[in-house]
């Protein structure tokens, strides 16, 4: 091992010193090497190199304990100064410094009592004993051995391979046995808890883990053999969650079929092996889960007693224990029920959730008094409802809770804080009606924490969840009474604000139509900065404020110096550095003011240049081109040519990898609307072209370019307005062919046909009977459709002569009395939605 280790130093000094790398650390590369070799030895072992210049061969020594010398404790490098020639120029040199972490002296007993005890080739000692021979003082020390393992699990940075080595001494101890060692069955050592320990060592890991040594337990029970072979190195990964299942299903088929009652799985078997999969964080935990809790159920895991048929034989403080241990098991499930994707049927786990919680307390009422649920049994079924995200899993979550409060003086089961913070959550999930709920919620904790419910105490979620409620509830008072909440927060709710709090408020100042909403917004960004200068980390200004603010300025100068606010606290007080977002904001408020294309480039420009030096955070984003391209939609026709060069770049951008900034549809319809506002030449045809450059983009993987109604309509737009008089015809048949072509993608809105009927009136002259004819048949069909809105009305005037008008409305054309959709059968608009998706009539 020693001359692996030194093959590896030797590199590292290599890559080290060519990359002119002034400080290197070892320790992480040491520490995956000697995982990656199943080696124990070296896992608390580090070493710092310093590189003065370029570097020449060097040496190193290990140093290990007196008692093993193949687990070395230290290392340490020999400090050498080289003379080294610089292409004739005076000398450099080279100078090594170490810094050596010994190991502790628990790890060390923890080493060598293990390399007695596992016998792997690996870790070798002096006191190494043969299968089958292992003394009965040794063989009391596993249990105690195996806990202290297992309790490195749980601590991130001494984990490694610790449940690896829990469960090989389980295994020595079966090979022990089936080797005819009579002390292991003298000593009772194999039991439940025993096995208990792997499956904890494994829960307390979670994730996955390379899976290092011979093969598993349930391979080691008395009608297995000892396999040579299983002692090679196995490089795959498994889950953990998996290893302590697969514990478990060992002792249940060595209890229930092969009549080994010493290690029949109790209710902590079952609740730690819930435990390691609600970890694993595994999208099919929850399916795994139901196995286990099925399996503890039909088995009577919960009965620690063969001689006792219900849980009523059993001792009270027993019975009590076990059943707190079936909550805390059902609560593990609920748990993962709760936080699993929302990609799967949130109703239907938000019923099974609440089916779980009757069959708890049901229990609860048979068994002694012994309550099988607890506050956090409620907390978990109340989130899943608040993954219903609608109206009817709010109520149906306020019942729950009302039931709560109501049997709380029975059960003593009482909410706590983060019970309402729930409840609170499911309303504001529901809309704008949850207000007066979360607000009688908070309402209701400030009332029961006077009373001595210390556990219900009000805390910042609690408070910014009730100022979300009531800005977001869009009534006259909103943003008023969010502000009152917000500056006495600490004197009426006991809590004092953070970023999040004043961030709620901006929001509802930039959804609001107050005129001095931007005045409004940068006083309170002030209030943040000062209190941040004083010392509250707490409301440290970050991305979203500074954003927010910005959005709430009308002037793009004053917005500009909002982003230099946030400069400047990032550079003399430590604030936040500003990033993507915040340039976004004001790149969109530079968008809506033809007159700043030139500082939106600018912006855009100082953006890459950023990215390209370093500055990862400021790499721009789709929107930012997107922003660019409305920036100059809004300037007409002579900023066209750039948007369409701005749109290939994106196009040769995607192309060479950067799939981050593919051009979308938004990307392609605003270069499209740019076409349909200029005076270009041949901009008919130029909007079609980008078009087709949309849909090929599309049909080559790219899936965020596919065309919307929007595009479409853009590009029949472009033709609609063609003023020259030697483009109108090539216009109309541009026209004609994106109607067909939009048939393959989706079907024409009223935004279409009456597109189309305003190409008819300016493309085609009054006095062709081929316009007359296409009128006819196009607004007839766009009745059947029931897509005639107010803008078809309009452009049937223009496009229509005064006798097809009359036939087609069954009313005459005159300047006063004009027909509206009122006039019209309900039918002909019943498709017509309004831009807010709504219908219109």
């Amino acid at each position: 091992m020693n001359q692996e280790l030194l093959k590896w130093l030797v590199l590292i000094t290599f890559l080290a010193t060519i990359q002119e790398t002034r400080t290197f650390n070892l320790q992480s590369i040491l520490r995956s090497q000697c995982q990656r070799r199943k080696s124990i030895s070296l896992l608390s072992t580090s070493l710092n190199l310093r590189v003065v210049s370029t570097s020449s061969p060097w040496l190193f020594e290990l140093k290990s304990s007196s008692n093993n010398p193949s687990i070395p404790t230290s290392i340490h490098i020999q400090k050498q100064r080289l003379g080294l020639e610089s292409s004739g120029k005076s000398s450099s040199f080279l100078e090594y410094e170490t810094s050596c972490i010994a190991l502790t002296k628990e790890m060390q007993w923890l080493l060598r009592t293990s390399s007695t005890l596992i016998n792997t080739d690996e870790v070798t000692s002096e006191y190494e004993y043969p299968v089958g021979t292992l003394p009965p003082n040794l063989i009391r020390k596993f249990p105690m051995i195996m806990k202290a393992w297992a309790q490195r699990c749980s601590i991130p940075h001494l984990r490694s391979n610790a449940a690896h080595v829990v469960e090989r001494l389980l295994e020595r101890l079966l090979a022990e046995r089936d080797a005819g060692n009579l002390a292991v069955d003298e000593e009772e050592i194999i039991n439940t808890q025993l096995y208990n320990l792997v499956i904890e060592a494994w829960a307390n890991t979670s994730g996955n883990v390379d899976a290092i040594g011979s093969g598993s337990a349930e391979r080691r029970d008395s009608s297995h053999d000892r396999n040579n072979g299983n002692k090679a190195k196995v490089t795959k990964v498994i889950i953990a969650a998996q290893r302590a299942q697969d514990i478990l299903k060992t002792m249940e088929e060595l209890a229930f079929c092969g009549g080994v009652s010493a290690v029949k799985p109790d209710i902590k078997s079952y609740h730690l092996t819930l435990k390691a999969w609600v970890r694993s964080r595994e999208h099919y935990a929850v399916d795994k889960m139901e196995d286990i809790l099925n399996c503890m159920e039909g088995l009577g895991a919960v009965k620690d007693s063969d001689n006792a048929s219900t849980l009523l034989d059993m001792d009270m403080n027993t019975v009590s224990k076990d059943v707190k241990m079936i909550a805390r098991c059902y609560n593990f499930y609920l748990y993962a029920l709760a936080n699993r994707r929302t990609k799967y049927n949130a109703k239907l786990d938000a019923k099974k959730a609440y089916a779980i919680l009757l069959g708890l307390k049901a229990r609860s009422s048979l068994e002694i008094g012994a309550l099988a649920f607890d506050t956090n049994t409620y907390n978990q079924v109340l989130s899943t409802f608040a993954k219903k995200q609608n109206f009817e899993g709010a109520s149906e979550a306020q019942v729950i809770f009302d039931e709560m409060m109501n049997e709380s003086n029975v059960t003593h089961v009482y909410p706590d804080t983060n019970t309402f913070n729930t409840v609170m959550n499911c309303w504001l999930k529901s809309g704008w009606r949850g207000r007066q709920h979360v607000e009688k919620l908070l309402h209701t904790m400030v009332t029961l924490n006077k009373e001595g419910h210390e556990g219900a105490c009000p805390d910042r979620f609690s408070v910014n969840s009730a100022i979300s409620a009531v800005a977001k509830s869009g009534r006259k008072d909103s943003v008023r009474k969010a502000h009152f909440m917000l500056m006495n927060m600490e004197e009426l709710y006991g809590v004092t604000p953070d970023t999040a709090s004043f961030n709620l408020l901006l929001g509802a100042y930039a959804k609001s139509r107050d005129l001095q909403a931007g005045k409004k917004a940068t006083k309170l960004l002030v209030k943040m900065e000062d209190l941040f200068k004083k010392g509250n980390r707490d409301v440290v200004p970050d991305s979203f404020t500074y954003s927010t603010v910005i959005d709430t300025i009308n002037n793009p100068s004053k917005a500009e110096k909002v982003l230099n606010r946030m400069r400047y606290l990032n550079e003399f007080h430590g604030g936040r550095e500003p990033n993507i977002v915040v340039y976004n904001a004001l790149l969109n408020k530079y968008s809506t003011c033809g007159d700043e294309v030139l500082r939106c480039q600018d912006l855009l420009q100082y953006m890459e240049e950023c990215y390209n030096s370093g500055t990862k955070k400021m790499k721009p984003t789709i929107i930012s081109y997107n922003t660019v391209l409305k920036a100059y939609s809004h300037a007409r026709g002579e900023f066209t040519k750039d948007a369409n060069e701005l749109l290939s770049r994106l196009e040769t951008m995607y192309k060479s990898g950067e799939s981050d900034v593919a051009p979308d549809v938004i990307s392609y319809t605003t270069v499209i609307s740019s076409y349909s506002r200029s005076d270009c030449p041949q901009k008919a045809r130029e909007a079609k072209n980008v078009l087709d450059r949309m849909i090929n983009s599309y049909n080559h993987g790219n899936k965020a370019a596919r065309p919307s109604i929007y595009s479409f309509n853009s590009c029949l737009n472009a033709c609609a307005y063609t003023c020259n008089q030697n483009e109108k015809v090539d216009a109309f048949v541009v026209a004609v062919s994106i109607l067909a072509q939009l048939q393959e993608w989706t079907k024409p809105d009223h935004t279409t046909y009456g597109t189309m009927l305003k190409a008819l009136c300016n493309l085609i002259p009054e006095d062709d009977e081929r316009r007359h004819r296409i009128v006819n048949s196009m607004f007839r069909q766009c009745c059947k459709e029931g897509q005639v809105g107010s803008m078809v009305l309009q452009q049937l005037r223009y496009a229509a002569s005064h006798s097809l008008y009359k036939t087609l409305v069954g009313r005459p054309i005159t300047e006063h009395d004009q027909v509206t959709l009122c006039n019209l059968p309900t039918r002909w608009s019943r498709n017509v939605k309004e831009r807010n998706g709504k219908i219109l009539r």
